[in-house]
């Protein structure tokens, strides 16, 4: 059943993307197995997409249409933003509903190549209201985008909302290596 799920999540990202993935695996003692689904090149050349395969199998009160799968856009290579996206579904898995404006923080940066070590959650932002929705044969998924910041970004997250943060001077969704926009709100 687990296989099945995974192959069918798998093709229906590939179909929508028009790239096919490499797959990665976190494994964490007493956590839900989830792979890790890495686009090179998407949505964008030099970018790297990590989608995660396995918070679907997780259950929230929340989740009445759909259930999420995690994602990170970013301009990197580094695959360690996969592990990140895998970490946070692992650690929050059947306790957090993964809504829009839910913000998470790690005890260390989520790569090699950012201080970085939160994140907020929003839809991926080069695809529609349409596109994130998936119809898989056993459940409907919706893709979340996972939106790195620095630690002393998310009071002001918090304060601010999803927007204004977003419109901040130097808030650049995509880059894991800006500066942090913490004291600009």
């Amino acid at each position: 059943m687990e296989h099945n799920f995974e192959q069918a999540w798998l093709l229906a990202l590939e179909e929508r993307f028009g790239v096919q993935a490499k797959i990665g695996q976190i494994a964490l003692d007493n956590r839900p197995r989830m792979l890790i689904y890495y686009f090179e090149d998407f949505p964008a050349k030099d970018m790297l997409t990590a989608v995660t395969s396995g918070l679907s199998n997780a259950n929230h009160p929340n989740w009445v249409h759909g259930k999420p799968e995690l994602s990170f856009s970013l301009y990197t290579k580094d695959t360690g933003w996969g592990s990140a996206a895998a970490y946070i579904a692992q650690s929050f898995f059947n306790d957090s509903s993964f809504h829009y404006q839910a913000s998470f923080k790690l005890d260390q940066p989520m790569s090699k190549d950012s201080a970085m070590n939160a994140c907020f959650v929003y839809r991926p932002q080069f695809m529609n209201e349409e596109q994130i929705k998936f119809e898989l044969p056993d459940r409907t998924i919706f893709l979340a985008g996972l939106f790195p910041m620095y630690d002393e970004e998310i009071k002001m997250y918090e304060t601010i909302g999803t927007k204004d943060f977003w419109n901040t001077p130097g808030f650049d969704p995509y880059n894991p290596r800006r500066a942090s926009i913490a004291n600009q709100g």
